[in-house]
């Protein structure tokens, strides 16, 4: 319990500025301090693309020099498949499944190189009736892949822990897909 008082004389009071930042201390603040450096980041952009491995992106000042760089990472909202209805067990009364995963853990392919793990990926369900389901919450994790006679090398991914479904859907690569008619 924090308890402080306030007086007239301004050698035993507490003073606002102390007050503030002993008040923040107690908060949860979206920004972190690390060596003198705000780190500060804007949110990913969405996914380049609705189905197979895309790519997402970001600016953040979390690197050595503190500086404002683009950063990227590989996104997987859904397989690329015709038959995802076959795949997914919408529960019975209901009209959406908002994840799913495949039944086994499975390599990525990118660029011709796969990871050296297998991963058991959450995917974004579907609906039956129009909507579509997005991620709403997601970590970055670092993957390995490892290419035929050219090495390994790591990169970024999005890993998926839930999705929403929702009425408004729009194209990832459409940039005026935000914009209203006034």
């Amino acid at each position: 319990m924090l308890i402080l008082s306030f007086s007239i004389n301004p050698f035993r009071a507490v003073s606002l500025h102390k007050l503030y930042i002993a008040v923040l201390a107690y908060r949860n603040l979206p920004l972190v301090l690390k060596k003198k450096c705000l780190i500060q980041a804007t949110p990913w952009t969405p996914c380049s693309r609705t189905c197979g491995i895309g790519i997402s992106s970001r600016v953040t000042n979390e690197n050595s020099k503190c500086e404002m760089r683009k950063e990227k990472r590989l996104c997987f909202i859904q397989p690329c498949q015709t038959n995802i209805l076959k795949m997914i067990k919408i529960p019975k009364g209901k009209t959406c499944q908002p994840t799913f995963q495949l039944p086994t853990a499975e390599k990525l392919i990118f660029s011709g190189c796969s990871t050296t793990q297998s991963y058991k990926l959450t995917f974004c369900g579907v609906c039956l009736d129009k909507r579509c389901c997005v991620p709403s919450k997601s970590k970055t994790i670092t993957i390995q892949f490892e290419c035929p006679n050219e090495g390994s090398f790591k990169w970024k991914m999005m890993w998926i822990t839930s999705c929403v479904c929702q009425r408004i859907c729009s194209d990832p690569r459409d940039i005026f897909s935000e914009l209203k008619i006034l």
